[in-house]
This record gives C-alpha cells, sequence and structure tokens, in this order.
C-alpha cells in the first residue's frame, strides 16, 4: 500500500507499489501483520465528569448492600460535600431499596450519583439532588420518569428516560475546561490502542461546548458529535444551535445528527413492547415518545437537513417508528436520508422487511447480546430479539458501536458467538465490515474511510494477531500495533521498525 498526504495513493502487489517510491519515501515493513481500516465505532457516549471519587465494586453486577459498603469506604476518604460517583447494572436499577435515603444514610455530607453501565436507570442522594437544581417533587419531563415514595409525589432519587437528562447535563457542567479535555484526551488514546480511529459520540454535554473541549483537546481520531438533546415539562427540545451538519472532508471533529430516545430497555423493562414482559404481569413497557412525536422529529429532520437517529429497543417501539416513516413515504425517499435506528433489538421478523424498505440502517452493539436469560425471562420463547444475521440477510445496511465497553475485539467475539441468539451470530468479516465500512455509511462518510482503496483516507490500524483466523476466545486480546489517521502514525507499540 502507499500512502501521499492524508490518502490512500495505491494498493497492489509489492512489485506495483515499489515502483511508486522515491528517495524521499517512508518505507515501514509490517512484518506479516494484518491491516484493517481504521475502527470507527458507531455508537458510543462520553460525557465528561468533574473530579470525583469513584466507587469500585467486585463485578460490573453488585448487589445493593455491596454498594453501600463500597459507598461507606468511599465517605472515609472523599472529602466532606465533594461528588462520589458509582456505575451499578441491573441489581441495583430493580432493586426497590435502591433509593436516596439510603444513600443519605451512608453519605449524609457528599453528593452521590449512581448510574447503570447500560445507560437507564441512576440513582442520587439528597444532597446532589440539591446542588443539580431539583426539588424534593421533581416533575416527571417529557419522556422521563421520577419514582415516588407510594402515594405521594416526594422523589425517591430513582431516575428513568429523560428524567435522567437533568442531572447529567448539570453535573457535566461542573467538569471544569481541563477536566473535560483530560477526559477526551484519555478517551482517544484508548482507543488508537485499539485501532479505532473514529467514534460517533452522543454526549450529553452542552454541543457547542462538547466541541470546544474537543478542539482544545486535539485528539488524534476523528470525532462525529451528535447532539443529544432534552425534554422540557410538556416536550422536546430540539434546539440545535448554529453548528455545521455537514463533516468538511478529512475534519478530525465534525457535527451532524440528531437522536431521541423513543423508550428505555429489557434490562429495566421499560423498552415497549406489543406483548407483556413475561416477568411482570401487565406491563408492557413505557414508550417515552409518542408517534406523533416521531412524525414531528422526521419532519424537522427533513427540513433541517439533519440525520435523524432514535433509541427504538422494543417492537413496539419499532413498529411505530416505522410506521411514522411510511406515513410519509409517498413524498420523502427514505433511503437517501439514512435514518438510524441504535439498537434494532425489536426488529421483530415482520418488520425486518418494512425496516429494509424503508432504508433503516441499523446500529447494533454486541455487548448487548450476552444477556439471554434476563431476555428469556422478559420475552419467553421463542426467542426473536436482538438480530443481527438476520438483518443483513435481509439488506438492511448494518453498523456496530460499542454502546459499553470500547474493545472492538471484544465486540466482534460477542457478534461471531452472539450468546444470546447463537442462530444470529455473523462472522468475522461481516462483523468487520459492519464496524468499518457500515460504520461509514451510517454517517455518510463511505466515500471518505471504511475501507482501504485509492483515495480513501488512510485511517489504518495494524493489528497484533490475525483477528480472520485467531481463536475466538483470544479475540479480545488484540490490540494495535500501528494505528494511523490520515496517514499520520498516532500509535506505536514499538513493536515494529518504523524509521523516521
Amino acid at each position: 500500500m502507499a500512502i501521499a498526504g492524508d490518502r490512500v495513493l495505491a494498493v497492489g502487489t509489492t512489485n506495483e507499489i515499489a515502483g511508486l517510491a522515491d528517495a524521499h519515501t517512508r518505507r515501514i515493513d509490517l512484518a506479516g501483520h494484518l491491516v484493517i481500516p481504521g475502527i470507527n465505532d458507531a455508537h458510543f457516549h462520553h460525557t465528561p465528569d468533574p473530579r470525583a471519587t469513584l466507587l469500585s465494586f467486585r463485578s460490573m453486577e453488585p448487589s445493593w448492600e455491596e454498594v453501600l459498603e463500597a459507598l461507606a469506604a468511599a465517605v472515609k476518604e472523599a472529602p466532606r460535600g465533594s461528588w462520589i460517583l458509582g456505575t451499578h447494572g441491573i441489581n441495583v436499577v430493580n432493586d426497590p431499596r435502591a433509593t436516596r435515603f439510603e444513600l443519605d444514610r451512608i453519605a449524609p455530607d457528599h453528593l452521590v450519583r449512581l448510574n447503570a453501565y447500560f445507560g437507564h436507570g441512576s440513582v442520587l442522594n439528597s444532597k446532589a439532588i440539591a446542588a443539580l437544581q431539583m426539588s424534593e417533587d421533581e416533575p416527571d419531563p417529557f419522556g422521563g420518569c421520577c419514582e415516588r415514595v407510594s402515594g405521594t409525589q416526594q422523589i425517591t432519587g430513582k431516575f428513568f428516560g429523560y428524567a435522567q437528562w437533568p442531572h447529567w447535563s448539570r453535573l457535566a457542567r461542573q467538569a471544569s475546561e481541563g477536566e473535560a479535555i483530560a477526559s477526551a484526551q484519555q478517551l482517544a488514546q484508548e482507543a488508537i490502542r485499539f485501532g479505532v480511529t473514529s467514534m460517533q459520540n452522543m454526549s450529553l454535554m452542552a454541543t457547542d461546548r462538547y466541541v470546544r473541549v474537543l478542539q482544545q483537546a486535539k485528539l488524534p481520531i476523528r470525532i462525529r458529535v451528535i447532539r443529544f438533546p432534552a425534554t422540557g415539562l410538556d416536550s422536546r427540545d430540539p434546539t440545535r444551535g448554529d453548528l455545521p451538519k455537514r463533516p468538511q472532508r478529512g475534519a478530525r471533529v465534525t457535527v451532524a445528527g440528531t437522536k431521541w430516545l423513543l423508550d428505555g430497555t429489557p434490562l429495566e423493562r421499560r423498552a415497549a413492547l406489543r406483548s407483556e414482559y413475561r416477568d411482570r404481569e401487565g406491563w408492557s413497557g413505557q414508550l417515552y415518545l409518542p408517534e406523533q412525536e416521531m412524525r414531528a422529529m422526521l419532519h424537522e429532520s427533513l427540513e433541517n437537513d439533519d440525520p435523524l437517529l432514535v433509541h427504538a429497543v422494543g417492537d413496539r417501539t419499532a413498529e411505530l417508528f416505522l410506521g411514522a416513516m411510511e406515513s410519509e413515504a409517498k413524498r420523502v425517499d427514505w433511503k437517501t436520508r439514512r435514518v438510524r435506528v441504535e439498537h434494532g433489538d425489536g426488529l421483530l421478523p415482520d418488520l425486518i422487511p418494512r425496516a429494509r424498505d424503508l432504508g433503516v440502517i441499523v446500529v447494533q452493539n454486541p455487548s448487548h447480546f450476552v444477556f439471554k436469560d434476563i431476555f428469556v425471562a422478559r420475552y419467553g420463547e421463542p426467542f426473536e430479539y436482538v438480530p443481527a444475521r438476520s438483518l443483513i440477510e435481509a439488506g438492511i445496511p448494518f453498523a456496530l458501536g460499542s454502546d459499553g465497553p470500547l474493545n472492538p475485539y471484544l465486540n466482534i467475539m460477542f457478534a461471531v458467538i452472539h450468546p444470546g441468539r447463537p442462530s444470529e451470530a455473523i462472522t468475522r468479516e461481516q462483523a468487520v465490515e459492519a464496524y468499518t465500512r457500515g460504520s461509514a455509511y451510517a454517517e455518510f462518510q463511505e466515500d471518505e474511510k471504511g475501507e482501504i482503496a485509492p483515495g480513501k483516507l488512510a485511517d489504518l490500524a495494524v493489528l497484533s494477531q490475525d483477528i480472520f483466523v485467531a481463536p475466538v476466545p483470544d479475540l479480545p486480546r488484540t490490540e494495535s500495533l500501528l494505528t494511523l489517521v490520515g496517514g499520520e502514525i498516532v500509535y506505536n507499540s514499538g513493536t515494529l521498525a518504523v524509521p523516521r
């Protein structure tokens, strides 16, 4: 391969490429290592937090008792009045004991926020609630739920859906410029170590500030910032500002697209289903934004020439959203709009042809595939959720994003095993395709990146092992030996001899 400037110049045999070199050409021998297009993580959430004490648990699924034990230990070390942050799991989200009152008992003089690692379900103590300008009887925002003490309006400190936005965004405001820049730089350093060269990020920090932070951080990777607006008491708040919508050629930081949350997930039983949850009689989840809002956001996308992304997990949510698109299909060629459904778990067999005909892009997250026991408990059998292979075979544009652990080779392993539904497993080649060319297509950038071809950006990863032949359990051990962004070496493990 020959690279000139920030682009791939040519790909061919050793002799063909050697003929393009001159005395000033730098030659790098990859010593037989596999090179792939840089990984493009199509779905990530990075929001800088202020300096805080972080809770440490033995696993990603601590019990409520373990949370309180870790909090008690942190209180002894953390300065009075400072933030203590923790990341919990499904157990805590669904535990009725997880309230601010219990947190207050352990940490009355600190500000405590607990977030679910899957993003749906937060618990704050009273001091944090007050510091983030929320009240004892905080009203439910449009599309959100503040859990309440039975028979009263008093909040318990547990929040779901758009009720999480106020404390997320207000906490992000408390991060200093230096803290925010350092957080972005740390993320980028982790990314290039894995050969991730592009990330499509949905941050809860105000878009204009987040873009400024990224530009000041001078990151070695490409970041597409996707707006993730809040809601008010009675409506969505689609405020966008005057930021550019279309990426500039070869730019490192771009702003394009708006994402809306239509429902929750099955983990906290808030994905909206067409049937009852098998483990909660009479409950079929929660639709955060109704169908008329889906139509409105589609119209806004057209009027503003702004790509639309929706979190739609339950099959009822997916059906309503596809119906909203179909109602406009006679006047709108949706295939050119590349509307994205993030997660796509609820695209059941009857919905897949409709999604294909509308040109919907599905961005899947393989780390979600591991929850088989919970899926079966929630949905029952036969189990038809979280498709992957079916979407590709139907001809639906398919991309991958982490929405969890950043390691792309861990996620590729989950995709080729699909522990939740093995019949939907995909090949390694399909997974890499989805993580590169598929992700580029999902951001209208397939002419710029996503494959190693003349004229494309030289965003590349030289891998420590051949992920197409390595034993599947070994895939997560893969790292990048050299990561290039626009032809520039941004990461060098020191394994290969690289002339200056």
